[in-house]
């Protein structure tokens, strides 16, 4: 998994105006010409404490990983958590993801 690291790189994401989102999530894409994807990770500001932020985008990253091989490739993504993911769980986080990858047809499907 290739981790989107440069502000430069999240805003250029951000101002392709392309997302998506549900409940519990937010999903930025724009397409690259990199041949695979990177994935960036953030939490709402509105979530006071850092340890809930610290704790969603590792539950995020868990979720990228293990179905990372299921997405079509050569694209960005970025994925923002809601205030509304501090009380879901993992399957809960999980199924968002889902919805919102296969909403936006970036799942390949095994």
């Amino acid at each position: 998994m290739i981790i989107i690291k440069n502000n430069k790189e999240y805003k250029s994401v951000y101002d392709c105006k392309n997302s998506i989102s549900d409940y519990n999530l937010v999903l930025f894409i724009k397409k690259n010409n990199y041949g695979y994807n990177r994935f960036g990770f953030t939490a709402a500001k509105k979530i006071k404490k850092a340890v809930s932020r610290n704790i969603i985008r590792r539950r995020l990253k868990e979720i990228v990983r293990l179905n990372e091989y299921n997405l079509k490739e050569s694209y960005d993504l970025i994925f923002m958590a809601k205030v509304n993911a501090t009380e879901s769980d993992y399957k809960s986080l999980e199924k968002s993801y889902m919805k919102l990858i296969k909403r936006k047809n970036l799942y390949k499907g095994d």
